[in-house]
């Protein structure tokens, strides 16, 4: 069951860019590749499979990509 995942990026990212990270997620995760829309540019909002995909596997696969993160709960 998938569960909806919040992360604070420090960074601003524009909506390519937060495309492109997802995509990566999806590819090493298995995330869904779908985005919930958020007016705000260090917010990033997805569903994923708490199993396959736990938040701090998720923080891991980011942090890697370079960037600044943390997990808002929900």
């Amino acid at each position: 069951m998938a569960t909806d995942v919040m992360l604070h990026i420090e960074e601003a990212l524009d909506s390519e860019t937060k495309q492109q990270l997802v995509a990566r997620l999806a590819e090493q995760l298995g995330v869904s590749g779908e985005t919930h829309h958020s007016e705000k540019p260090h917010l990033l909002f997805f569903p994923t499979d708490p199993v396959h995909a736990p938040p701090h596997r998720v923080l891991a696969a980011v942090r890697e990509q370079g960037y600044q993160v943390q997990i808002v709960d929900l």
